[in-house]
């Protein structure tokens, strides 16, 4: 591994680490059908991540380090992914029920929220 490559990845291990400290990975189930959406608050905001444990499909967050780093096999994950992987091994996370009700409106301004840093 290269040292610029070993940099970058002890930065993220870094910022997942600080995300983890803050309780900045949540997971919102929303009830009763059991639907789950994990979160990571990260330097611009909350970040949609999904990381499947069992491998079968691939993992994938909303940040732009992600789009541009790792899909271009720059990098291996991003540090939401990191930060979540982690999380969810120590069940260091936060949460949050939602009634089913509540499931397109939190979508939308989740949605709109990763839109607006993209333009």
């Amino acid at each position: 591994m290269s040292p610029d490559l070993e940099k970058a990845n002890a930065k993220r291990q870094g910022k997942a680490q600080k995300v983890l400290s803050n309780l900045g990975v949540k997971l919102q189930i929303f009830k009763p059908s059991g639907r789950e959406l994990w979160t990571v608050v990260g330097t611009d905001g909350d970040f949609i991540v999904d990381y499947d444990s069992t491998g079968r499909r691939p993992s994938y967050c909303s940040c732009q380090d992600f789009h541009f780093r790792v899909l271009s096999g720059t990098v291996s994950e991003c540090y939401h992914l990191i930060a979540l992987k982690q999380a969810r091994a120590h069940r260091q996370h936060s949460t949050i029920v939602f009634s089913d009700e509540e499931y397109e409106g939190f979508l939308r301004a989740l949605l709109r929220d990763v839109f607006s840093r993209i333009s």
